[in-house]
């Protein structure tokens, strides 16, 4: 069973190869203190509570703000208008011939 990764051929244990040259060792150092601030940043996201709490809110007021835009557009079709209307016409009607039968 092979230890090493696929793209880089070296081992998986985090150890540069036995007859690796200094130029090997010293770029294999390099990627490991690059994934390593990676990791490191990565963790500080996830423990910042307060930054995640921004990005929810920053993602619900996107999608607050993108709904409003499509029920605006909705809300301004003729065909939208009419119904409304017949609707508001329809119901002071009904709430008219109520109120005259009451009283």
């Amino acid at each position: 069973m092979s230890t090493t990764s696929t793209r880089t051929n070296v081992p998986a244990t985090g150890e540069p190869p036995k007859d690796a040259t200094p130029e090997d060792i010293e770029k294999h150092i390099e990627r490991t203190r690059a994934d390593l601030g990676r990791t490191v940043e990565a963790l500080q996201h996830k423990l910042d509570v307060r930054s995640q709490a921004r990005e929810r809110l920053s993602a619900v007021r996107d999608r607050a703000g993108a709904m409003a835009a499509s029920v605006k557009a909705l809300a301004m079709r003729p065909v939208t208008m009419i119904v409304a209307g017949a609707t508001v016409v329809v119901g002071g009607v009904a709430g008219v011939v109520a109120w005259k039968r009451r009283h």
